[in-house]
């Protein structure tokens, strides 16, 4: 193989080992994390409508993940819920836009469910959320929240995707999605020692395609 393809198919196990799914079932909210992936908030309404869940929380503030948007990426997300799901009431969504990473993200929208749902947070009445990120984002931001808040039972829905349909949308932002996957690798490594995030075994595979592609 040329060195083209072979850094693909270490792309490509990298994105697999991240983009981490689980079977579906009902919760108590929909949380989407923010990104310049506008199928999180279709993502959201469309697990919201299917009756998942009652409500739905936005984190996200500007990041690293926010691009080009022209706002912070939870009132962008916001928009494109309202703008596809004209029948979702107002009050079953939290919007947290002050945050500008994941650890941030989990505090952040904490405490503004304490506030704005006194009889429905994560002090009462939410025990179970599904968490939608973007695809390579997915099993970083599911440790982040097992460190966090590990009392409340998390499922991972990103959006449906590929590899092929994630690196045209980084491409069309100017990035390089290999570049997003050795990082989240690399924080997935290092994290646990700084106590962001709980420790995972990487796979063998993973771990050597990481190693290979960021050389």
């Amino acid at each position: 193989m040329d060195q083209e393809t072979t850094q693909t198919s270490e792309a490509y196990t990298i994105f697999n080992y991240l983009y981490l799914k689980d079977t579906m079932q009902k919760v108590d909210a929909i949380i989407g994390f923010g990104h310049f992936d506008m199928k999180i908030p279709r993502t959201c309404g469309k697990l919201y409508q299917a009756g998942y869940a009652a409500k739905i929380i936005f984190t996200g503030g500007v990041g690293a993940g926010t691009a080009d948007l022209q706002k912070h990426e939870a009132l962008v997300f916001h928009d494109e819920l309202l703008s596809r799901y004209q029948d979702i009431p107002e009050d079953d969504v939290l919007i947290e836009d002050q945050s500008t990473n994941t650890g941030q993200n989990i505090y952040f929208l904490k405490e503004k469910a304490l506030h704005q749902w006194p009889e429905h947070n994560f002090s009462k009445g939410i025990s179970s959320v599904m968490l939608v990120c973007n695809a390579a984002r997915q099993r970083r931001t599911w440790l982040t929240w097992k460190k966090i808040l590990p009392e409340v039972h998390a499922i991972n829905c990103p959006p449906d995707t590929s590899f092929e349909n994630e690196k045209a949308l980084f491409q069309s932002k100017g990035r390089a999605l290999e570049n997003l996957l050795t990082g989240e690798m690399e924080r997935i490594l290092s994290y646990p020692d700084k106590g962001f995030i709980v420790e995972e075994k990487v796979p063998e595979d993973v771990y050597d395609a990481y190693q290979a592609l960021k050389t």
